[in-house]
């Protein structure tokens, strides 16, 4: 009985199949380039991400200093709307801008919104100033 219990040790063991130790290397290698890969994307789409975000924010603070602008060209002076005008809002810095050509009746508004050197927003508008002291006479 001990003889036929270790033929039959012998022949399982035999027609056992398994994985080798390089197979199960190999399939390692495959599932970790694969993963590399999609961590690659969403890294990718992270820093798209952040970058719309800051695009978005300078754009909404660039959109807010032009209705500034807009509303200050009716109640104030040119230099008094340049002194009010901010120069930086949640990290951005902002530069402002008020020019006349000669011969022109409107003043040119721009406004440019960047951080660390590089422009996210740039916007610009045409804008009447008439105070009241215009309106008087």
């Amino acid at each position: 009985m001990n003889s036929r219990h270790n033929q039959t040790n012998k022949s399982m063991l035999k027609s056992e199949e398994g994985m080798t130790l390089v197979e199960v290397l190999a399939s390692i290698l495959l599932l970790s380039l694969i993963t590399t890969t999609f961590l690659s994307f969403f890294i990718q789409a992270a820093k798209v991400n952040n970058q719309t975000d800051a695009v978005n924010e300078a754009t909404f603070i660039a959109q807010e200093q032009l209705e500034l602008l807009t509303y200050y060209a009716t109640t104030k002076t040119v230099d008094e709307t340049l002194d009010l005008m901010e120069t930086e809002s949640n990290g951005f810095a902002i530069e402002s801008h008020l020019s006349k050509n000669s011969g022109e009746t409107l003043y040119r508004g721009t406004v440019e919104v960047s951080k660390e050197g590089k422009t996210y927003a740039q916007m610009e508008t045409r804008l009447s100033f008439r105070t009241a002291e215009d309106l008087e006479d």
